[in-house]
């Protein structure tokens, strides 16, 4: 597995992640369970701030030192407490006591094996107390891959101080891997370039298929599917996002990988097939 270095980007994340999408659904999540709750991948705190806001009992997992650094500022100016840990989500090993496992903002992708993606839900599973649950959020790649097609796209310009930070990046690949090449460029007061830096960044287009079947194989039980964070139901050619909500099963006997179908390479997997309830 190849790490994407956020330590690079870590000072400057908050200035350009500002997606809140999907807040007031996982702040949702939160508030019907009453036990520990355990955020992967949980970066800078986009998502662990409204949840500790919410009365989350939260711990923050991420590989980034950096971006817990920040986060752990955060939470300390607002007055809130959590649990940071800099671990790999691979060989996370944790204690069986959280009730609510949660993967936001598709960060699940950069497992970009299948080996690493089965080893991060065998710690998961590990991690969740009895009859837990993970929400496990993915794109959809039906609708995703339009856009890797080696077009460089500008996300947007985010003042900065006293200048303007320009966000601009351009994918390759999606079959299933893509790499993505994310540009930051800083733009001082008077127009002038102060400085520029490149971000390598590669995920994976997971098909719903393959991510059923090998949740199943690791000992869970698909309880829901949602197509959008509005909890609309999930649509194989047009939902944008694939978020999944996954039990632990007490009875779990893991199946043989072999059962899992082929891995998502444009066909097959995202194919269209009656809606249905996941249950």
């Amino acid at each position: 597995m190849r790490q994407i270095n956020y330590d690079s980007v870590a000072e400057f994340y908050d200035i350009y992640a500002l997606a809140d999408y999907d807040v007031q659904f996982f702040v949702s999540e939160i508030r019907k369970v009453k036990g520990p709750v355990l955020e992967l991948m949980a970066g800078t705190g986009r998502m662990s701030i409204p949840l500790l806001e919410a009365g989350a009992k939260l711990t923050c997992v991420d590989g980034a030192r950096g971006m817990l650094d920040v986060l752990a500022r955060k939470i300390a100016a607002k007055g809130l407490h959590a649990e940071l840990l800099c671990r790999d989500v691979r060989t996370l090993k944790l204690p069986p006591r959280f009730e609510l496992v949660v993967v936001p903002f598709q960060s699940f992708m950069e497992l970009v094996s299948e080996a690493d993606q089965r080893a991060a839900l065998k710690a998961v599973f590990r991690c969740l107390a009895s009859d837990g649950r993970l929400i496990c959020t993915l794109h959809n790649p039906a609708v995703r891959r339009a856009h890797v097609d080696g077009a460089l796209r500008v996300v947007g310009g985010f003042p900065a101080g006293d200048g303007t930070l320009v966000v601009s990046g351009v994918e390759q690949g999606g079959d299933p891997l893509v790499v993505r090449h994310q540009f930051y460029e800083l733009f001082g007061a008077d127009g002038q370039l102060a400085w520029k830096r490149v971000l390598r960044m590669e995920f994976s287009l997971i098909g719903r298929d393959a991510f059923e079947a090998m949740a199943v194989s690791e000992g869970f039980r698909p309880v829901d599917l949602f197509g959008s964070y509005e909890r609309a139901p999930f649509e194989p050619m047009t939902s944008p996002f694939m978020i999944w909500v996954l039990e632990k099963r007490r009875d779990a006997r893991r199946r043989p990988h072999c059962e899992a179908p082929e891995r998502e390479a444009g066909k097959g997997s995202d194919r269209p097939r009656p809606r249905r309830t996941v249950r």
